[in-house]
């Protein structure tokens, strides 16, 4: 499985045509799409990495460790990903 921008398919140029069938066959390949579930639920994984971020934190300022400093940073450049969705 893969993640695309299904906004971004131009029906009209993949399926062509001006005609009834055509404009049948656009609206059909459209509907699909857009009955389909989201992979991807960019919010939801934000706030779910923020939560665990948050853990860690309060588990540094308690016991002042390294390790859990290291491990809400990650979490923070984890959020910065997900936030930039890959695009440079």
């Amino acid at each position: 499985m893969r993640l695309i921008d299904a906004d971004k398919i131009d029906f009209k140029k993949v399926f062509g045509g001006n005609s009834e069938f055509a404009i049948d066959i656009i609206n059909g390949a459209q509907r699909l799409i857009d009955t389909q579930p989201t992979a991807f639920d960019k919010e939801k994984v934000i706030y779910e990495l923020q939560k665990c971020e948050d853990d860690f934190y309060e588990l540094w300022c308690e016991a002042g460790g390294e390790q859990n400093f290291g491990e809400a940073r990650a979490y923070k450049n984890a959020i910065e990903i997900v936030k930039k969705g890959g695009i440079e």
